[in-house]
C-alpha cells in the first residue's frame, strides 16, 4: 500500500531507513532549529548526496526521544534508502515498524503542520516516543494542497 492511500486513521508501517541531515532539539527552540535544518537540506542538495534512495519523497523523522514531546529529540530530514549505512556528513535513522496514527496536514504551510502537531501534543494519543515521521510526497508539492502526512507511533 502506498503512503498516499492513507489520509487519516491507523496504518501498519514496516521498518525503514532514512538518510539525511539531522539535529537534536526540543520544543523551546525547535522552530528555529527545524527551519535551519530545512535550509541546510536544500542548500546542500541532500537529495543528490544520498546514495541508494528509494524515490524523491522527503521524510522528516523524529527519533531519540529523551522522554515525551517536552524533552529533547532528534529530527532528521532526508530520503528513504534501500539500505542504511554511513554516508559522508549525513545521518542514518531507522524508523521503527509498527502501528502509526496518521494525520493529514494540508493547506498553508507550515501553519497546517504546526496546528496538527499542537493537536497531537494536546491529544490523549498513547504515543510510543520511539519514532514519528512526516511524509512530503507529490501531494505536498501540489498547488493549493501542500499535504504532509504525519505518522505518530502508537
Amino acid at each position: 500500500m502506498s503512503q498516499y492511500e492513507v489520509r487519516a486513521g491507523l496504518a501498519e508501517v514496516s521498518a525503514f531507513e532514512v538518510v539525511g541531515v539531522s539535529v537534536v532539539t526540543d520544543n523551546t527552540k525547535a522552530s528555529e532549529d527545524i527551519n535551519e535544518l530545512w535550509e541546510r537540506f536544500f542548500k546542500e542538495s541532500v537529495g543528490q548526496a544520498v546514495d541508494g534512495k528509494v524515490d524523491d519523497v522527503i521524510y522528516a523523522v523524529y527519533s531519540d526521544y529523551e522522554g515525551d514531546h517536552e524533552k529533547p529529540y532528534r529530527i532528521t530530514i532526508g530520503y528513504r534508502v534501500k539500505q542504511a549505512g554511513a554516508q559522508a556528513d549525513l545521518y542514518a535513522v531507522s524508523v521503527e515498524g509498527g502501528e502509526y496514527g496518521v494525520m493529514s496536514a494540508a493547506g498553508e504551510q507550515p501553519k497546517a503542520l504546526i496546528e496538527t502537531w499542537e493537536a497531537i501534543w494536546s491529544s490523549d494519543l498513547s504515543r510510543r516516543y520511539k519514532t514519528d515521521f512526516e511524509v512530503y510526497g507529490p501531494r505536498f508539492f501540489e498547488e493549493g494542497l501542500h499535504e504532509v502526512l504525519v505518522h505518530i507511533g502508537v
